[in-house]
């Protein structure tokens, strides 16, 4: 452990020297002309009535796409979808569970069954590839279900080929950094691995008395390859013939009659002693999922390089342009505008297109300006593109993805989301001195921020990425920054209330656009490409 610790901390502290490129004067004129007044306009366009949320599949969401490619257009900045397109067409799949089909039985080996019960013992994860999900197998303990290269793996001398796969939900004590804490907890991660490790399913358990609810609806959304063959998105995209959830009285269950102890194990577990072993029993379970599908879109720009030898390799600015679209009424407003979330963060690129574009930055590199779709569908859009960008994958050297920027405060710190994990963190060092910014840690790792914005996608598909969030430093004595955003979110953070008449601070924003502006260039310039820090558990795990 503090061996990867401190190769770790060396790998950030190496990052930070990161060589420094120069700005020209034509660009630094660019940066200082960055206009708030049309940072707010694009804004308050994408925040209007009339896109209605600007969900997936919606008239309102193809007027965003309409609007970001006519100002591409304006701009000059070249296609980057689809040959000779702006747009990169997907196909988005909705499943939803039929909740009366769903069926599980534990047996023993003297043939006893035991019928689980829908809503109190399990409940199904939708299955976007199979209309009836069915499988059986014997029952295994996989601790955590979790696999890090070269550091802990709960799979360590377990044999699953053709199993269910049980496991605990979070990750065990001494993972160094928040942002790995976040990926190896996500459940589609946990899914995955286990479908790779040859299980047939799998029942991942939270450690709750009971659901909350037992019969909700439960569906999932992902993007389908033309073929309909593979799904994308942050959950579970259909590898596993099943999935459940499950609880702690089901774990009591299992554990009952296995020879083992469940406490015992538990602590085990989170101090990193291997606790797999294989349950007596075997497990049948099976459900039916009904599909619907539509079209949709990704938007991407073109900015080519200017460096013979470099502009065949690629950084990628990312924004989701999706909301949430129409729900339940707050003070006789159902319309979720998505001002903040993520309609400042398209204003962004927008105006780092422009610079590019407009204002003779002339980036060795080339640069996509790329506009996901169905970010708050799962990393839908953001999924489909890291796994089939419109550009050579190998070619894609950093993506920097901005969502929701929270400008509603003087810009003073930043805390750069997954930069410490590669030699991006150097750029970000040099972006932050030119701007006189400060540097913070995550002071909310409990959010799992990093697996719930774009960048995740890119990270999952070996690719460095970042996602800046916004600081707490602040230049009022005694104000609590931190409090303020919390208080803030719980009013703003996917409610109707998420508009124009909010809290906007459009000095911070065109600081916030300095600083992606800055971060990119800067990967563009360099005349290495940005890898993972030496010994990296992203890295590792991403291979």
């Amino acid at each position: 452990m503090k061996k990867h610790l401190f190769i770790l901390l060396w790998a950030i502290s190496f990052g930070a020297f990161a060589q420094k490129v120069e700005i020209p004067g034509s660009v630094k004129r660019a940066m200082n002309q960055i206009d708030t007044l049309t940072i707010r306009n694009h804004i308050a366009y994408l925040a209007d009535d009339k896109l209605k949320g600007r969900k997936p599949g919606t008239e309102g969401y193809q007027l965003a796409v309409d609007y970001v490619v006519n100002e591409f257009k304006k701009m000059g900045v070249q296609p980057g979808g689809d040959p000779g397109q702006y747009t990169q067409k997907l196909i988005l799949r909705n499943t939803i569970v039929d909740n009366s089909s769903a069926k599980a039985f534990l047996s023993d080996a003297q043939g006893n069954i035991d019928s689980l019960v829908f809503g109190t013992d399990f409940l199904p994860y939708a299955n976007p590839m199979a209309a009836q999900s069915k499988g059986e197998g014997k029952v295994v303990f996989a601790g955590y279900g979790v696999d890090i290269p070269g550091f802990y793996s709960d799979y360590e001398g377990l044999e699953v080929t053709g199993k269910v796969v049980v496991m605990v939900a979070g990750v065990p004590d001494g993972i160094p950094a928040s942002t790995l804490v976040s990926h190896f907890t996500s459940p589609g991660n946990k899914l995955t691995i286990a479908f790779e490790k040859g299980a047939i399913g799998a029942i991942l358990v939270y450690p709750m008395n009971s659901f909350a609810n037992s019969n909700p609806v439960i569906q999932s959304n992902v993007a389908l390859n033309p073929e309909k063959t593979v799904a994308y998105g942050r959950g579970f995209n259909g590898n596993l013939n099943f999935a459940l959830t499950s609880n702690r009285s089901f774990l009591n269950q299992l554990f009952l009659n296995s020879g083992k102890n469940l406490e015992e194990t538990l602590v085990a577990m989170k101090s990193r002693k291997n606790s797999s072993f294989e349950f007596p029993f075997s497990l049948s379970a099976s459900y039916s999922n009904t599909f619907s599908e539509f079209e949709s879109e990704n938007v991407i720009g073109l900015i080519p390089g200017s460096d013979p030898k470099l502009k065949s390799e690629y950084v990628v600015h990312s924004a989701h342009l999706d909301h949430v679209g129409i729900g339940r009424a707050e003070n006789g407003d159902s319309i979720y505008n998505g001002a903040h979330d993520n309609a400042s963060g398209v204003a962004a690129l927008l105006e780092i297109a422009r610079i590019y574009a407009k204002g003779g930055a002339k980036p060795k590199r080339s640069i996509l300006i790329v506009m996901v779709t169905a970010e708050e569908m799962g990393l839908v859009g953001s999924s489909y593109f890291a796994s089939n960008p419109t550009v050579p994958k190998s070619a894609i050297v950093a993506n920097v993805n901005t969502d929701m920027p929270t400008v509603i405060a003087p810009l003073l710190s930043i805390v750069p989301l997954g930069a410490e994990h590669s030699s991006i963190i150097g750029n970000v060092r040099f972006a932050a001195d030119y701007l006189k910014l400060e540097i913070e840690a995550d002071p909310e790792p409990e959010q799992n921020r990093f697996v719930r914005s774009d960048q995740y996608s890119f990270v999952v598909s070996g690719i460095p990425a970042l996602h800046i969030k916004y600081g707490n430093k602040s230049n009022i004595p005694g104000f609590d920054m931190d409090a303020f955003i919390k208080e803030w979110r719980a009013k703003y953070y996917h409610r109707a209330a998420d508009g124009m008449d909010g809290i906007f601070n459009f000095t911070a924003a065109k600081t916030y656009v300095q600083l992606n502006f800055l971060i990119s260039y800067s990967i563009a310039q360099s005349p290495n490409r940005p890898i993972w820090n030496p010994g990296d558990l992203f890295g590792l795990s991403s291979n």
